[in-house]
């Protein structure tokens, strides 16, 4: 077997931010979801013992009321004006509820979109498979949804670009970057052939033993 990978101070320090990044986002994430739910139970508390059918008969009924004051004082203009503008406020309502329906549905489209192209580049790649929720955290702070294609960008909202330094990085480029990062993340052999042993014996594969060559596909 090969020799495991020994890295530099800054290459050590470099990787422990990056972790330590990772964490960070994880707390907020873990943060942002009990607010929710606190947000919820405050929310529940609020209409706790209201009968919202008896709210909406009042509601209802004060409104008759008015009405009919405004058409015994023939004030049918202002009446109409202010049907109106409740109209329009009725449209604008339902309007912003479906947008934020749409962008909720567009979201979660997105989100599943890009874990499921995470997940199979992450199993092609050989990531450990207790590692896969890890790379799909990792993911969810560097992809965007773009015309249905998954786009990585960086912290600056600049698009990352792949290897060919003209289309955008693939995701499979993506998670196999991943190794360089957090190579614990990944199984430490695949056998012969497959692209994670590639990457792992590099240019350095003439200094390997003849067993070390069989194992990776190199013997000759």
């Amino acid at each position: 077997m090969s020799e495991p990978k020994t890295y530099t101070e800054e290459e050590f320090l470099e990787l422990q931010q990056k972790a330590d990044d990772t964490r960070a986002k994880l707390d907020e994430f873990r943060a942002n979801n009990v607010k929710l739910l606190k947000d919820m139970d405050a929310l529940s508390a609020k209409f706790d013992g209201i009968d919202l059918d008896n709210y909406n008969e009042l509601l209802k009924q004060q409104q008759e009321q008015k009405d009919k004051t405004l058409i015994d004082a023939g004030k049918i203009d202002e009446l109409l004006e202010e049907r109106t503008k409740a109209m329009i406020k009725t449209h604008n309502n339902e309007l912003e509820k479906i947008q934020d329906e749409n962008t909720t549905l567009q979201s979660q489209l997105a989100g599943l979109v890009i874990d499921s192209a995470v997940r199979d580049s992450a199993v092609k790649s050989g990531v450990v498979e207790t590692a896969i929720n890890d790379i799909l955290l990792r993911s969810k702070a560097v992809f965007n949804l773009v015309d249905g294609k998954a786009i990585p960008h960086d912290s600056d909202g600049n698009i990352v670009y792949g290897s060919s330094s003209a289309d955008p990085m693939t995701v499979e480029e993506w998670v196999k970057a991943q190794q360089d990062e957090a190579p614990h993340l990944f199984k430490s052999s695949q056998g012969g052939g497959s692209e994670h042993g590639k990457a792992f014996v590099g240019a350095g594969s003439k200094d390997m033993t003849s067993l070390e060559k069989l194992q990776v596909g190199f013997a000759k």
